[in-house]
């Protein structure tokens, strides 16, 4: 059981490590297709941020981070009518659900919420730390086939 729980710490201090490490080395880019169209949102947390563009009657929804184990990703979403910014509300959280930014728990993860007309059309979480978690996953579970 103690080595478990070194391992686990061990793991996540090389995760702490290569965020920071690779946030510092990683340069400005941006690997989404669309550059256009009026800006309606933009919101920043930490390394990761979510534009929200209008283009006719289509929003594009840019999702981005500075850290290399996020892979920029971009949804679209069409309407019908006119969608203003107060239609959308991006609301970021911890892992465990929480909007408190505290120094153990970052907010890493983007609900992103857009309304027309006053119903929902576009409801979306994306965790900017899943891949990392991914890999933390596997790792651990090669050390447990070695044994």
């Amino acid at each position: 059981m103690k080595k478990k729980r070194i391992i686990l710490i061990i793991a996540l201090l090389i995760f702490v490590g290569c965020v920071a490490f690779l946030s510092r080395e990683n340069k400005e880019r941006s690997l989404l297709p669309f550059v256009g169209g009026e800006l309606l949102v933009s919101s920043k947390e930490g390394y990761n941020s979510v534009e929200i563009y209008k283009q006719e009657n289509m929003l594009i929804i840019n999702v981005e981070s500075e850290a290399a184990f996020f892979d920029a990703t971009q949804f679209t979403v069409e309407t019908q009518g006119d969608i203003s910014p107060e239609d959308i509300e991006i609301i970021w959280k911890t892992l465990g659900g929480g909007t408190e930014k505290t120094e153990d728990n970052d907010l890493i993860i983007a609900e992103i919420k857009i309304s027309e007309n006053g119903e929902l059309i576009f409801d979306r979480k994306v965790n900017f730390a899943k891949k990392a978690f991914e890999a933390i996953e596997d790792l651990m579970q090669r050390q447990n086939d070695i044994r």
